[in-house]
């Protein structure tokens, strides 16, 4: 089996279904679909076995020899038996996106819950390789709207619709649309937290970075942290804002609370969601969402000035430094925002 320099893995696997390197051996059944599929394609005459033959030495070998190559190819299997092929294509390694590309066995198209059984497990493979092993922003499929089975399959792995291209290619006499769905990895979801959301935020705030960059460092109890927290839940002053990931798992939460007349903002993020952008977008969605509601509003940010890692980011999500205080025994700056 052969190994792309830019992966530490060979083989990904879900279920029965798994990617491997594209295989020499299978580049005449990936020449048959795509001859038998060309509609669908971005391929303008049918393929010979030399034009395969000359592509898969020249440009696919080159492939395992480079360290960033222009794709990403896996043949597809499931229970180890040959049913697709694809990647990733035309990536872009400084923008880390990239488009996806996929075929299968062409009777595997004529029932909807085979096709889209099969796009969902591959693309589910696809996401863990292009967020965990190549840290990619987004990647997204590009495809002719004749297929309206592959848009089932897409909104099902979280992909949404972002360019439309109307009548933009002619397939068998007819004017059809080109269509991007795209699924960005570092994109969130914000709501408002709920009763249910108590623990989480108590592992949260006893996590032992919070603690050292908080005011009160010393450890929380967890029933005056109920407490706290449903008197906070409902009170008409406090705002919980939650954030959840594209695969909606917590990255972190920002409350704003006003208390003696003052609009008070604070900030957490999950361990194993820091120092990867995230922190900027919370506070610039939760900021957004309080001024709509309170336009005239003045938020505040009290930081200690040993936490550099926060003052550089409220300083990004556009917070004003308005000078330095001591905050019990602590050296501060405070920051804040306006609506623009």
């Amino acid at each position: 089996m052969r190994s792309y320099k830019c992966l530490n893995m060979d083989q990904f696997s879900k279920d029965n279904y798994s990617l491997v390197p594209i295989r020499d051996q299978d580049k005449y059944e990936i020449m048959n679909w795509r001859n038998a599929q060309i509609s669908i394609l971005r391929q303008q005459a049918t393929l010979t076995k030399e034009q395969q033959d000359n592509y898969f030495k020249t440009t696919v070998a080159q492939l395992f020899e480079q360290e960033k190559p222009e794709q990403l190819l896996w043949s597809f299997l499931l229970n180890k038996k040959l049913i697709g092929y694809g990647g990733l294509v035309h990536i872009n390694w400084t923008n880390k996106t990239a488009e996806i590309s996929f075929l299968t066995e062409t009777s595997r198209n004529a029932s909807k819950e085979v096709f889209v059984s099969d796009w969902v497990n591959y693309l589910s493979i696809l996401k863990t390789i292009a967020q965990d092993q190549l840290h990619f922003h987004s990647i997204y499929t590009y495809a002719y709207d004749i297929r309206p089975n592959l848009y089932v399959a897409l909104e099902k792995a979280g992909f949404k619709e972002t360019t439309r291209l109307k009548d933009h290619v002619e397939i068998d006499g007819k004017l059809k649309d080109a269509v991007t769905h795209t699924f960005y990895f570092d994109a969130l979801t914000m709501r408002t937290a709920t009763a249910n959301d108590v623990d989480l935020y108590f592992n949260w705030a006893n996590d032992k970075v919070v603690r050292e960059n908080s005011f009160d460092s010393s450890e929380i109890n967890y029933e005056q942290h109920v407490k706290w927290f449903n008197t906070k839940l409902n009170s008409k002053d406090c705002f919980f804002y939650l954030f959840t990931d594209a695969n909606n798992k917590t990255v972190g939460q920002v409350r704003i609370d006003k208390t003696n007349e003052e609009v008070v903002i604070g900030v957490s993020i999950d361990a194993n969601y820091r120092g990867k952008g995230f922190g900027k977008q919370m506070l610039d969605m939760a900021s957004k969402a309080y001024f709509k509601q309170f336009p005239e509003a003045t938020i505040i940010a009290y930081v200690k000035e040993v936490n550099t890692a926060s003052i550089k980011l409220f300083k990004s999500a556009g917070f004003i430094k308005m000078g330095t205080l001591k905050v019990g025994t602590d050296n501060s700056i405070k920051f804040q925002k306006n609506k623009k």
